[in-house]
């Protein structure tokens, strides 16, 4: 059998200031995450205003030429034709 220990005072790791200096570091970087998550967010609505966005509503193809001889989409840029030429 082992002899019995001597029992002596316990002393913490650290002092309590220190623990408490930890904690509170801790808790300030938390806020300060907080806060900077808040402020940079990618969308600031500040909801005075409220629009729809509805992608159904938007227009995602040519539109198309209202003449009745043609039923292809209107371009950007007009078709030219080459000049008739005649033979003297």
């Amino acid at each position: 059998m082992s002899p019995p220990r001597r029992r002596s005072s316990y002393k913490a790791p650290h002092d309590r200031r220190e623990v408490m200096v930890a904690a509170a570091a801790a808790l300030a970087i938390f806020v300060v995450v907080a806060v900077l998550v808040w402020v940079l967010r990618p969308n600031k609505d500040l909801g005075s205003t409220s629009t729809s966005t509805n992608p159904a509503a938007s227009t995602t193809t040519a539109p198309v030429a209202s003449t009745p001889e043609t039923s292809a989409p209107a371009t950007s840029a007009p078709a030219t034709s080459a000049p008739a030429t005649s033979t003297p």
